[in-house]
């Protein structure tokens, strides 16, 4: 295995987060784009020089962090031999003090914990940002060892989500995209909740059953007022309207059909669900959206497994909400007339 050696010739500096090195460095060796860097180190510390091949894992990290963090190390010769004579020499935190003064020195308290081969220098900058962020930083405290996946997967997920539970949950690396998902999902949904209260009932929630997690806010999501309370036909009818994911989930099931799918859309006030009952016997669903400058309508009247509603049942559910002011088009009348006041 061989070190390269370098030249000192240096060349323009680079922006931090795009790390191309402004040192004319041959690429390549056993530590990646830290080895030329070691190479010239060594030069300057017997003890990088002596234990090149071997040198401890927290080590290279904290190497590789501090120039991550300092453009002068990375384009002044002469800064970094007097880097390389601090190391094993001076406490890391005043190390990072002097060389990379931008950056918090207790990041160095990490780089016994940090794992693997040296990472990018985007990944300790975002380790940074993490270790600056309250949640993040107590996560990361908690942690045995801090992967490049466990820094990428935090500085992905939201703010209030980068707990150790939630990092739990992603087991494998397709968990993480079904994880993130169900949170957006969540949290754009329960805005009746606070970040906290999701948190708190995900980190209960069993990773492998996260779809069940995401059913059970949507049966308990509540609904806006609907535009009538319950209403009688006059003939022992009732029509009642659905106030909840629960309820309008429920009548799926009842009604053999796919109302379960508009629970994002009956939750933000877009379009109202009520259900027609008589002596226990379930007769309809009926979908009410809003018209501008009419107020509500009847868009749909759906028997069991999408059947057709008969004529007399068809006429008191429209003439008991016509008595609530809520309106019927023309081809509400018809049982077999399909239509569709959205289109």
């Amino acid at each position: 295995m061989t070190i390269h050696i370098l030249t000192d010739a240096v060349a323009p500096p680079c922006a931090r987060t795009d790390f191309h090195s402004p040192l004319k460095l041959k690429r390549g060796g056993p530590y990646g784009w830290l080895t030329p860097y070691l190479s010239l180190m060594a030069q300057d510390n017997a003890a990088i020089a002596a234990n090149i091949l071997s040198l401890n894992r927290d080590e290279l990290h904290f190497i590789a962090m501090t120039l991550a963090f300092s453009d002068d190390l990375r384009r002044d010769r002469a800064r970094l031999g007097d880097f390389a004579r601090a190391i094993g020499n001076r406490r890391r935190e005043a190390i990072v003090r002097e060389f990379a003064p931008d950056a918090d020195p207790r990041l160095a308290r990490f780089a016994s914990k940090l794992a693997g081969k040296p990472w990018r220098a985007v990944t300790y900058h975002r380790l940074a940002a993490l270790a600056a962020e309250p949640h993040a930083r107590k996560t990361l405290g908690h942690l045995p060892s801090i992967s490049r996946r466990d820094v990428v997967m935090l500085s992905r997920l939201p703010a209030a989500y980068r707990t150790r539970g939630v990092l739990r949950m992603i087991r494998r690396r397709r968990d993480f995209s079904r994880v993130l998902f169900a949170i957006e999902i969540v949290r754009r949904v329960r805005t009746d909740l606070s970040d906290r209260q999701i948190l708190a009932s995900l980190e209960h929630a069993e990773s492998d059953y996260i779809r069940r997690w995401v059913d059970a806010h949507y049966e308990r999501l509540p609904f806006p007022p609907a535009p009538t309370g319950a209403l009688s036909d006059g003939r022992g009818g009732v029509l009642r309207p659905i106030l909840s994911g629960a309820e309008l989930k429920r009548a799926g099931f009842e009604f053999d059909n796919c109302v379960f799918d508009y629970i994002p859309r009956a939750a933000s006030g877009a379009i109202v669900f009520y259900r027609y009952d008589r002596d226990d016997i379930k007769i309809a669903a009926i979908k009410l959206l809003p018209v501008a400058g009419l107020g509500w309508a009847i868009d749909e009247i759906s028997g069991p497994q999408n059947n057709p509603v008969s004529g007399a049942d068809r006429l008191a559910i429209i003439g008991a909400f016509a008595a609530a002011g809520v309106r019927a088009p023309p081809q509400a009348y018809s049982e077999h007339c399909n239509y569709d006041l959205e289109w």
